[in-house]
């Protein structure tokens, strides 16, 4: 199993780097585009969520655990947290999207308050180039192969 460590500074315009992770983890190991999506989705959306949520958070720790059998297991927690800056709307949308992207997630939590999150997401399908393609054409775009 590998594993793959990031530190970001807890600011949304730091987010693009975890995306941009995520998306090169992801498609290292053979996820196909839908799959990429939906990882870095949920992983943006746990890292927006923990920082929009206290006013404490200094840095935001992103561990990637990749299994043999294409699955990554990905950590996403937050540092200092310790001033909530209480609930809104927003929170409750982004744990449906990041239920709604993954194969599993758990809420890491301490005394009620989520601290953190654990996203299990499983690659099954593959691009093949050819066919007649997502585009119409045929020889050109990809297509999803199950």
């Amino acid at each position: 199993m590998d594993e793959i460590n990031l530190k970001l500074p807890a600011r949304p315009e730091y987010m693009s780097v975890a995306r941009l992770a995520t998306a090169a983890i992801a498609n290292r190991i053979g996820f196909n585009i839908d799959e990429i999506e939906d990882l870095k989705v949920a992983v943006s959306e746990a890292g927006n969520f923990l920082i929009n949520r206290y006013e404490d958070i200094s840095y935001l720790t992103i561990d990637y655990k990749i299994s043999r059998n294409r699955s990554i297991l990905t950590s996403v927690k937050a540092s200092g947290t310790k001033v909530p800056k209480g609930e809104n709307k927003e929170d409750e949308l982004s744990l449906f999207i990041i239920e709604s992207v993954t194969d599993k997630v758990t809420k890491q939590t301490e005394e009620g308050i989520i601290k953190g999150f654990t996203i299990l997401k499983t690659g099954g399908g593959h691009l093949e180039q050819g066919g007649s393609g997502i585009c119409g054409k045929k020889g050109k775009g990809r297509r999803y192969v199950g």
